[in-house]
Formats: structure tokens, sequence, C-alpha cells
């Protein structure tokens, strides 16, 4: 994709997650959603179903394209536990979002670390999502 907003972006970062805390903040960052990638993610895989708001399935997409950038790639070794998604208003189909990302909590339980970030997605303004990702470190 021309002018990709992950356009030389690392696909692994060299941060760590031990390096992070607590109320560290990212962003934020301006991500583009077109109407054919929510085409592609609103029907059965391998369909395309046009519609006007942007389905769910852009959530996950949006927030893996931003933490790359927030971390200049994903640190290797961890393990996704959980996302969660609490959407606040539709998202169009083709816009422009804006996305912040902050390191909201950081445990260390049994000799691992957790690390879970909260995603801020805005359109024009308002808050469209949150999302969070928890994340073992492996």
């Amino acid at each position: 994709m021309q002018g990709d907003t992950l356009d030389g972006v690392p696909l692994l970062s060299q941060t760590r997650y031990q390096d992070l805390h607590a109320g560290q903040e990212f962003g934020p960052f301006v991500e583009p959603l077109s109407a054919a990638v929510s085409s592609v993610l609103r029907g059965e895989l391998g369909t395309e179903r046009a519609g006007a708001v942007a389905p769910a399935g852009v959530l996950p997409l949006v927030t893996l394209r931003v933490l790359r950038r927030a971390l200049s790639g994903i640190p290797p070794g961890g393990v996704l536990l959980g996302q969660s998604f609490d959407v606040q208003a539709e998202i169009p189909s083709g816009c422009t979002l804006d996305v912040a990302v902050v390191v909201s909590d950081k445990d260390e339980r049994d000799g691992r670390l957790y690390t879970t970030f909260r995603f801020t997605i805005e359109n024009e303004g308002v808050v469209a999502a949150l999302v969070d990702w928890t994340i073992r470190d492996a």
C-alpha cells in the first residue's frame, strides 16, 4: 500500500516490555481507515460487503497498527492474553482516526510481566472506542 502509515516501521521492536512504565503515553497517531478495509472485515472470510459503518473487526487491526508505530515495531516474545472493546460511537467505513495509547498497567505475577495498553480511538474529536490489550512477556 503506497503511503501506508507503517512504511519504514520495523516489524519487531528493540523495546522490551520491561522497559515500559505505567502511565507512559504514545501518540496520538493518525490512522486512515479505508472503506475497502471495512468492507473486507465486515463479511465472511474472503468476501467483501460494503456498508457505511465500520465493523468491530477494524478495532484489532487499527490498534495493532498503532502499537507497532508507538513502539517502533512489536516487542518480541509477548503473548496477547486478552483484548476488551468498549465501543462508544459508530466509526464510518472510510475515515481518519486519531489513536492515542497509554501503558495503563504493569504487573508481575509468578515471575512473569503483564503489560496492559489502553487505546483511545477518536473520530472527528469524539471518542469512538476504548480498547485494552493485556500482553504477557514470555
